[in-house]
């Protein structure tokens, strides 16, 4: 296959090529040894660990995680700044608040609230609802999109903690409940538990519908197909005034589209998989989620195409003579696709130009 060091360095990134941080062999606990490196569906085992490695660029004032599914719309500038100044940097949050999270749900099934930020941060995040199953209202944070400052301390307290902290089959890191969703034994279930039991003086928590927005539906099912049994969100298991109505739950589908800051198409499916799954009528609930992922997929695919406008002479530009959803899709897919439609792939012979991988490229508001 293609040498993918050699491809990302040639757009300008620098590449590491490193080991798990971690062996099994070193981990304490009996029960975490045994069942870490298959806990996130076997995947990658303890190499997804590495993401830990981001905590040792000491060099860099903040280094961010992100997953290849993590899409940019706006940059996050702002909460950069946060991140670096915190509670000096109170500005951008006392002129944003509709972008940070207060409350916190703890496993043990109290909710606390933070007014003020907190003097230094060392982490900001947004967690992850979408598989929130019936019953078990613990989540992780979101690695999609995790900005955090660099620390050589935190680096070796992280390593500690996973290889030293006791793991309870039922109820998680310490017993402290966190446990019973994907990754909770790995990288997402340490800094989740790290940054709520041991520093939680030191992280902020922001809007997933600006900062992580998987146009996922904010309900969880239950026996009936399309229901609205509870909120994923636990916080929001509450009544309104009238002690009757149920408190809606947060629907980042109907979140307006220029406020999104950090895209995420893990639910909507990546673009150049060319997917397209017709209109569900018969689950209205599903309605809303389909029409924000094809509204990804138009913006980035007009993206590729003012990209190739602006960096390759026309002569290299892909063909855009794609039939399948054109108006969705800009002629970058043919109809015959795994998932809907065949990607068309920029030519493999086609040089693009240096320092592309640092080059500004103006976003659409559509």
């Amino acid at each position: 296959g293609a040498n993918r060091t050699s491809i990302l360095q040639s757009i300008g990134y620098r590449v590491e090529v490193v080991r798990e941080p971690i062996h099994p062999v070193n981990i304490v606990d009996e029960y975490l040894r045994n069942h870490a490196p298959r806990n996130n569906g076997g995947r990658a085992g303890m190499r997804e660990m590495i993401r830990l490695y981001a905590f040792k660029m000491v060099e860099y004032p903040i280094a961010v995680l992100v997953d290849t599914t993590t899409w940019m719309l706006h940059p996050p500038d702002a909460i950069y700044d946060t991140l670096l100044n915190g509670a000096h940097g109170h500005e951008w949050a006392e002129s944003h608040p509709d972008h940070i999270v207060r409350d916190t749900f703890y496993p043990n099934g109290t909710i606390t609230s933070s007014l003020q930020l907190p003097t230094e941060l060392d982490i900001m995040f947004s967690r992850d609802y979408s598989t929130m199953q019936q019953g078990d209202w613990t989540t992780g944070v979101s690695l999609a999109f995790l900005p955090i400052r660099p620390s050589a301390q935190r680096y070796k307290q992280l390593i500690n903690t996973y290889q030293n902290t006791p793991y309870n089959e039922r109820y998680g890191w310490n017993s402290k409940g966190y446990t019973k969703y994907a990754g909770s034994m790995q990288t997402k279930g340490l800094i989740t538990y790290f940054f709520s039991e041991i520093h939680p003086e030191r992280k902020l928590e922001l809007n997933r519908c600006i900062y992580n927005n998987l146009a996922d539906v904010p309900y969880i099912a239950g026996s009936s197909r399309g229901g609205k049994d509870n909120c994923r969100d636990v916080k929001e298991h509450k009544k309104l005034p009238d002690g009757i109505t149920p408190m809606p739950c947060t629907d980042c589908r109907i979140q307006e589209w220029g406020k999104i800051v950090v895209a995420n198409f893990g639910i909507c499916q990546v673009p150049w998989v060319c997917p397209w799954i017709e209109n569900p009528g018969n689950i209205p609930l599903l309605i809303p989620t389909l029409s924000m992922c094809r509204r990804y997929h138009e913006h980035w695919f007009a993206l590729r195409k003012i990209t190739e406008e602006l960096f390759l002479d026309e002569s290299y530009r892909t063909k855009t003579k794609g039939t399948f959803h054109s108006d969705v899709f800009k002629g970058y897919c043919m109809p015959g696709g795994e998932r809907g439609g065949s990607y068309v792939s920029m030519e493999p012979s086609v040089a693009l130009p240096n320092g592309f991988g640092n080059s500004v490229i103006p976003l659409l508001d559509m």
